[in-house]
């Protein structure tokens, strides 16, 4: 039985004239993994920073009674901070969770990401790979229901890449609902439950990953799959 999460209704978004969204709707169920695509200036980062409330919608609903963590194309760590203290920062001021608890929990996302031989080290010290794990892991230590990456792996060298895309995978397998801005298309079509393709501001189709990515019907999705192809 699908259990939904997350609705996003009518949602509209403008930056001064330019108007990004231009009424978004979709559902999210529990356990989901939602993969958006779409060229450049398609609006799916503004998409995923509404729903995470770094951007506020000028117009719709978003629907949402849990917690959300995102990871970020460019890491965001804190540069002056350890590995672990970067994890450990947010559950102690915003959760006020006693440091000991913090730290357990911390050390075992460390080993989950498979970096806990990095605990100790800054972010100027690792690749850029590593931080993003890092960055997973500092948002996994809010407990989140919902995660949305924001183009994960666009930073990274191609052989950084599938260490990302593997921490991302054995969230999948253990139900972790998730949306995933990527223009990863092999990945799309491997992790994904659903697949929401976004052109000038709108979904323009949604669907399974067969549907949209092996035997796409719209022409400007076949346009766009077969200029990543040339990437």
């Amino acid at each position: 039985m699908n259990v939904e999460i997350l609705r996003v209704e009518n949602l509209h978004k403008c930056f001064g004239t330019l108007e990004v969204l231009k009424g978004i709707n979709f559902i999210a169920d529990k356990g989901e993994v939602i993969t958006v695509i779409g060229s450049s200036g398609s609006g799916k980062s503004t998409l995923l920073r509404c729903l995470n409330h770094l951007e506020q919608a000028d117009e719709g609903k978003i629907l949402c009674n849990v917690r959300i963590g995102m990871v970020f194309q460019n890491f965001n760590l804190f540069p002056h901070k350890s590995v672990l203290e970067n994890l450990i920062e947010a559950p102690i001021v915003v959760k006020k969770i006693p440091k000991g608890k913090v730290v357990k929990f911390a050390e075992e996302l460390l080993k989950k990401v498979g970096l806990m031989d990095k605990r100790d080290v800054y972010p100027c010290q690792l690749s850029g790979g590593q931080k993003q794990r890092v960055a997973i892991a500092r948002a996994l230590a809010m407990e989140p229901d919902i995660m949305l990456f924001d183009e994960p792996t666009s930073a990274l060298d191609p052989q950084l890449t599938s260490e990302v895309l593997q921490v991302i995978k054995q969230l999948a397998e253990e139900d972790m609902t998730m949306i995933i801005v990527t223009h990863e298309m092999g990945f799309a079509r491997e992790v994904s439950d659903r697949v929401i393709y976004m052109d000038q501001g709108i979904i323009v189709e949604e669907g399974s990953p067969q549907e949209l990515l092996v035997n796409p019907k719209n022409p400007n999705l076949r346009a766009f799959l077969s200029m990543d192809n040339k990437n």
